[in-house]
């Protein structure tokens, strides 16, 4: 797929991974957490740009974020974390989805649960509302510049590989800050 495009967006996504991969290293994580980050990374970015592109989140990149977060999740011995992650991340797009009369589509509500198993139910909801944020963000500035109108549809991928990638990161953090609050 990379083969076919641009030099200029191929530079570009080169650069995403890159500072994703620095943003990576600078988090508080350990060893196993950072090869575990860097795959995490790839396979987001992959699926942002297919999703940018196509406007679809194949099912076989969902299959292989799954399979491996699987992995993952069974070697470090998180795997009722990581279901619990997909169940969540499914079921809330889902009914998003349901009561939006299909403005999510499938394809997101299985690239939900798919890095759910990656991230766990606590860092998939931060992952979604990281999500929503920043495309919300995004879809005001377009309206407001004139370059989206009302009825033009926005590819969502790209937002939830944002938001989980940013979840990753930021996870441990944020919810040992939120026990503390509480």
């Amino acid at each position: 797929m990379v083969g076919y495009l641009p030099l200029r967006a191929r530079i570009i996504i080169v650069l995403l991974l890159v500072l994703m991969l620095f943003g990576l290293s600078m988090a508080d994580l350990d060893h196993l957490e950072l090869v575990r980050g860097g795959l995490f990374c790839v396979l987001l970015l992959v699926m942002a740009v297919i999703d940018f592109r196509t406007g679809l989140l194949p099912d076989k990149g969902n299959l292989y974020l799954a399979g491996l977060g699987l992995m993952m999740a069974g070697l470090t011995g998180e795997a009722q974390d990581a279901l619990l992650g997909a169940l969540l991340g499914a079921a809330l797009l889902f009914a998003l989805r349901t009561l939006s009369r299909g403005g999510i589509g499938l394809g997101d509500v299985k690239y939900a649960a798919a890095f759910g198993i990656w991230l766990g139910w606590q860092g998939t909801l931060l992952a979604l509302a990281l999500s929503f944020a920043l495309g919300a963000c995004l879809a005001l500035v377009l309206l407001g510049t004139g370059r989206l109108g009302r009825r033009d549809r926005l590819a969502f991928g790209p937002f939830l590989s944002a938001g989980a990638y940013l979840s990753y990161i930021s996870g441990a953090a944020f919810w040992s800050a939120y026990e503390v609050l509480l």
